[in-house]
This record gives C-alpha cells, sequence and structure tokens, in this order.
C-alpha cells in the first residue's frame, strides 16, 4: 500500500508557557519556540472566553508574519 506524500513543515509554538512546551514535547517532533509581542490585556467587557480566542488568534498571526510556511499552534 502507497503512502501519501506529506510535506513537513515547520512547527512553532507560540508560546512561552512551560506547560505548553511540555506537552508539545510528547509528540517526539521537532519544533521551535517564538513568544509573540502581545498585549495581553482583556478589552472592555470582553468575557475570558473571547479574550482568549482573539489573543492566540492575533499571537498565531504575529508568528506567521515572520513564518509564513510554518504549522503555528497558539494559545492563550
Amino acid at each position: 500500500m502507497d503512502r501519501p506524500n506529506i510535506i513537513a513543515a515547520k512547527i512553532i509554538l507560540g508560546s512561552s508557557s512551560q506547560y505548553r512546551r511540555e506537552l508539545l514535547s510528547r509528540l517526539k517532533l521537532p519544533f521551535e519556540i517564538v513568544s509573540p509581542k502581545v498585549d495581553e490585556s482583556p478589552l472592555q467587557s470582553e468575557i475570558p472566553e473571547v479574550t482568549a480566542m482573539r489573543l492566540a488568534k492575533k499571537k498565531a498571526s504575529a508568528i506567521a508574519q515572520s513564518f509564513p510556511d510554518a504549522l503555528i499552534i497558539a494559545a492563550d
């Protein structure tokens, strides 16, 4: 049986969290860590779920500017 061709993208963890680093390390895949410079202040009257999604997207977008071909994992 033929295996599909898989193109390996560079994996970047967009977080300085030691916990997230340890979780991703369990996959035994090579990855880099890039901590984006993002203001993590919640917006006025913003609920926590919206804040988390907004910040994760903002972090991923900030990293994608420098690494457009990478798989970026960002969370908040």
